[in-house]
């Protein structure tokens, strides 16, 4: 019988999983997922809701790598958990670096994917907004008025959609500046643009930076360290800021153009209806 066979299985927030598997645990995630080996495993710490699995570390080294997984569903489900997990612990003859020992596996960026389906969200309402307003002008007796909203309308769709979908990296950034953790990436070597960074259990993830230099600054987000992005100067911040709200700013242009003609058709309208 496997050792991890008493271990129950942990539930927490964002769908997360943390499971029995062979002789390690394996931390299941809906966009990635994390195996850990129980001779990496120091032991298993609860803190209300939050379970810590602390790694063990190398000889002569002070640092410990943990992972962390947040909001478990019951805290007393978190308490039988560790429990389980440091009794099936195994007995070490010497002490080995356990983030050595941790792999993993990432399928896509969360917070990516979720600005996409805005994206797309939003384009597909400002759609049918348009659709309306040119339904609703026809049967209001003002088709001249189609010849102002059927090219400024479908022009602002893209327009508007490009600059929300160029928003992300500078959002991304703004973000976890303030909320994220900062590290060092290191240049790998032949990758180019590629730099590595160790997450706080372990993990050596890697992050895409335009520049050319030996290490740059990163910031990743500590609930999901696989969300990172480089740390950019002022200058080239502000200079994505403003070519986003540029091409925004022109999206919001023939937006008013739509508006304008529609409320003109019907003020004016009315008006000369009145009159």
């Amino acid at each position: 019988m496997s050792i991890t066979a008493s271990i129950p299985v942990l539930h927490a927030g964002k769908d997360t999983v943390v499971r029995p598997e062979g002789e390690a645990l394996l931390v299941r995630r809906p966009h990635e997922q994390t195996h850990i080996p129980l001779k990496a495993i120091g032991r298993v710490r609860v803190e209300g809701r939050t379970v810590t699995i602390e790694l063990t570390s190398a000889p002569g080294t002070e640092r410990t790598h943990v992972h962390r997984v947040w909001d478990v569903v019951d805290e007393a489900a978190g308490a039988a958990f560790a429990e389980a997990v440091n009794a099936a612990l195994p007995e070490r003859a010497e002490a080995v670096d356990g983030a050595d020992l941790v792999t993993g596996e990432r399928l896509y960026q969360p917070s990516y994917r979720d600005w996409l389906r805005r994206v797309k969200r939003g384009s597909l309402i400002a759609t049918l907004t348009v659709v309306a307003l040119c339904v609703l002008v026809s049967v209001a007796g003002y088709p001249a008025t189609l010849i102002v909203i059927i090219p400024f309308g479908f022009l602002a769709l893209p327009i508007l959609a490009l600059g929300v979908w160029l928003a992300f990296d500078p959002y991304e950034e703004w973000y976890l500046r303030r909320h994220g953790v900062r590290t060092a990436a290191i240049r790998l070597q032949g990758e180019g643009d590629l730099y590595a960074y160790p997450d706080p259990g372990g993990v050596v993830r890697t992050v895409r930076a335009s520049v050319r230099t030996w290490d740059i600054e990163a910031a990743y987000d500590p609930r999901d360290p696989g969300r990172v992005v480089p740390l950019r100067s002022r200058s080239r911040r502000i200079r994505n800021v403003s070519v986003v709200l540029s091409v925004l700013v022109v999206g919001l242009a023939f937006t008013a153009a739509v508006v304008g003609a529609v409320v003109g058709a019907f003020f004016f309208g009315s008006f000369d209806t009145l009159q």
